[in-house]
């Protein structure tokens, strides 16, 4: 289990960031004499990386005026849940806090800010189930923007979840109870005091992306080991793994099988979640 409390992290710089990355992203930016004056605006917090697949996950920040350099595509799937502030896509649109996309590789686009914005974002990396590549960026013109370039057939282009975006207030929250219906053995979990909405959903995997509102009270028969791997990160409220205490800006990972301590919350939380699988759980 891994546990990160992002309010005791210092923020990445942007040109640190850009040295980080991989040659198939960093060497694809746009204009070199450029990038400084761009990512000195960007800002980032690591949450967990597959230096393997090019999985990645990040709390990022981009202040007012940011601008990407040029459009481009990945060949890897792009995920964000919208923290605050605002965010415009070309060839898709305007975002800020609490909507949600998850984009299939290939759709052009870039992304700019007026007054600044926070978010959870994801590249999947390699995921045959997902559908997707390693994660890399391929510049393309303005005008291709919104328009996948790597796959003629928009059926096949939109892989095993669609291009999916959304405000997350507009999804509807499941009671646990139904949606333990879709899931794998939950009688562990404590679905009585468990709310769900689902926003992405790879209904032959299992693999999706979440919200979870645990309710005051919530309280998991541990300890225990998870199906799937588990991503959770605290929008509101806190919640007890064990001995550790998890709040507004924890992290969680936990892998598939792994043991452990349940879960408690007595005020309730909300986060938000990935998971690769079917949600099920076994006793430890």
């Amino acid at each position: 289990m891994e546990i990160r409390h992002t309010a005791e992290m210092e923020w990445e710089n942007g040109l640190d960031v850009v040295n980080a990355m991989t040659p198939e992203f960093r060497d694809h930016l746009g204009p070199a004499d450029q990038i400084p004056e761009t990512y000195v605006k960007y800002e980032q917090k690591t949450l967990t990386i597959d230096p393997e697949t090019t999985f990645r996950g990040d709390l990022i920040n981009l202040r007012p005026g940011y601008a990407d350099l040029t459009d481009a595509y990945h060949d890897s799937v792009e995920e964000c849940f919208y923290l605050s502030g605002d965010n415009h896509l070309t060839g898709d649109g305007d975002y800020e806090g609490g909507h949600y996309f998850w984009r299939p590789p290939g759709i052009v686009h870039s992304a700019s800010t007026r007054e600044g914005f926070s978010g959870l974002l994801f590249l999947e990396g390699k995921s045959e189930g997902d559908h997707s590549d390693y994660a890399s960026r391929r510049i393309r013109p303005l005008e291709e923007a919104g328009q996948c370039v790597t796959e003629p057939d928009w059926d096949t282009a939109m892989g095993s979840r669609g291009w999916v975006r959304l405000n997350t207030r507009n999804v509807p929250w499941v009671e646990g109870v139904h949606w333990a219906r879709t899931q794998g053995d939950t009688a562990l979990l404590d679905i009585e005091h468990l709310q769900v909405k689902v926003l992405s959903h790879n209904y032959a995997t299992g693999a999706q992306s979440i919200m979870i509102r645990l309710e005051p009270g919530y309280r998991q028969q541990g300890p225990l080991a998870l199906d799937s791997r588990f991503y959770g990160f605290v929008l509101s409220g806190s919640f007890t793994v064990g001995d550790e205490t998890l709040s507004e800006g924890s992290f969680l990972q936990t892998e598939a099988g792994e043991a452990t301590a349940g879960w408690a919350s007595a005020e309730g939380a909300t986060m938000f979640a990935k998971l690769t699988g079917f949600l099920g759980a076994t006793s430890a």
